[in-house]
């Protein structure tokens, strides 16, 4: 198979898998019997995935030279997750700031549910297997990473904050890939934690994680070589895909 269909498919897996298409936070947020501290724990415990972020794609670079695409793609891509291009301030830091700043969440010490560890040590371990399998784990992160913004880490906290009687933090225009949200340029670690929700969203869905998913998707493409490999990166890829399913069905229950 063609690399160019091959991703294409697993586009197509993805798009369908019950987290992004009938997430069951939503369905339950929706249908009222969701109750509001709830879906503050969700938003906390969705904090603890970036906060293991840059230990994840590490595990994936490990098991390519420092000189090898792939590894200085994944190496671009935590260095970006660290704060290389946000005045030094690691993502999840400016997130965390956000959330703590307009809608009064205790999150700067969050303990993961069981649920939430098991995920996180699901891909961890995964990593550890082979290359082709582990770099397929990376890219679902990768992939997902605009969806899982735009259609629910986003709007959950949005809905979080009507619930609680707070301005909505975040516009509808910075949950789009092609939105016009104009982009913020932070250089200082003042900066950077200034930055509004609309914008560190904005700057991942329509930037950063755009690249991240692209440009592992073009080094990827170099080295699926053959039908082997393509059905480890598959394995992979459905192997996170599956842990954020049973991940976000296990927040929707509370645990």
């Amino acid at each position: 198979m063609t690399n160019s269909l091959f991703f294409q498919q697993l586009n197509a897996e993805m798009t369908d898998r019950t987290f992004l298409k009938n997430n069951p936070v939503f369905v339950k947020a929706k249908s009222g019997s969701l109750p509001t501290e709830v879906l503050g724990e969700v938003i906390r415990q969705y904090v603890r995935f970036p906060e293991e972020i840059v230990k994840m794609l590490r595990g994936a670079a490990a098991h390519f030279p420092k000189n090898h695409p792939v590894h200085q793609e994944l190496e671009r891509n935590w260095g970006q997750e660290s704060g290389s291009e946000t005045g030094g301030i690691a993502h999840v830091q400016i997130l965390k700031h956000g959330l703590k700043r307009d809608l009064s969440l205790n999150i700067d010490h969050v303990k993961g549910s069981g649920a939430t560890e098991q995920f996180i040590a699901t891909v961890l371990d995964g990593m550890k297997e082979n290359p082709w399998f582990a770099l397929g784990q990376a890219f679902a992160l990768e992939a997902s990473a605009v969806p899982e913004l735009a259609i629910l880490v986003g709007p959950a906290i949005n809905l979080y904050a009507s619930k609680v009687g707070k301005p909505e933090p975040i516009k509808k225009v910075a949950l789009q890939e092609d939105g016009t949200f104009a982009l913020p340029t932070i250089k200082t670690a003042q900066e950077a934690y200034a930055m509004d929700m609309s914008s560190w969203f904005a700057l991942h869905i329509v930037d950063l994680e755009v690249g991240h998913r692209d440009f592992l998707r073009e080094r990827a493409t170099g080295v699926l070589t053959n039908e082997a490999k393509q059905e480890e990166f598959a394995r992979g890829f459905r192997q996170v895909l599956g842990a954020m399913d049973r991940w976000w069905f296990a927040l929707s229950e509370g645990e």
